[in-house]
């Protein structure tokens, strides 16, 4: 019995240094290659009851600050950011950290851009009285390696901000 325990305990301690990321680590291999920090996400968040707020350059800009400073404050890493062809959508897609759940990461992105565009333009106020900027619910998908790309290319035809751009 004594030589099945040591033979057991070698093969599992031979497991755990092959599929530990801690050796890996000191390979210099990156986590990024291994896949353990790719969390992608599609997101799309409608504003409340659908009103064509991204008609305007202002709140355009606005938004899009207020999406990439609190990301950068949280870990979140944006690829992919547009405005919806009938200017009351946005498309992003986001790596969200291992440490953040999805919801809590759809909160701050949510709770920070309302905050910041009726902070930033006031008069929004008038529109949405309650402060509630978007609706409630949001759309959300995981986004694999292989359709990375597609998601990209359809969030990029997705975006009135650039077109608006161009017309300008």
């Amino acid at each position: 019995m004594v030589g099945r325990k040591n033979f057991l305990r070698r093969n599992y301690q031979k497991h755990d240094i092959m599929n530990s990321v801690n050796n890996l680590k000191n390979k210099n291999v990156m986590e990024n290659e291994l896949g353990h920090q790719y969390n992608m996400h599609h997101f799309v968040f409608v504003t409340k009851y659908r009103y064509k707020m991204f008609k305007n350059a202002k709140t355009v800009e606005t938004i899009r600050n207020a999406f990439y400073n609190i990301a950068e404050k949280n870990k979140i890493i944006i690829k992919e950011l547009s405005f919806g062809d009938d200017f009351a959508h946005v498309h992003m897609e986001v790596n969200i950290p291992n440490t953040l759940s999805v919801s809590y990461a759809v909160q701050l992105l949510k709770g920070y851009s309302s905050y910041f565009v009726f902070k930033t333009i006031p008069n929004h106020r008038l529109r949405y009285f309650k402060g509630n900027f978007w609706s409630a619910g949001y759309s959300s998908g995981s986004v694999g390696p292989r359709d990375e790309k597609t998601l990209q290319n359809y969030i990029r035809k997705q975006d009135v901000s650039g077109q608006m751009k161009l017309a300008m």
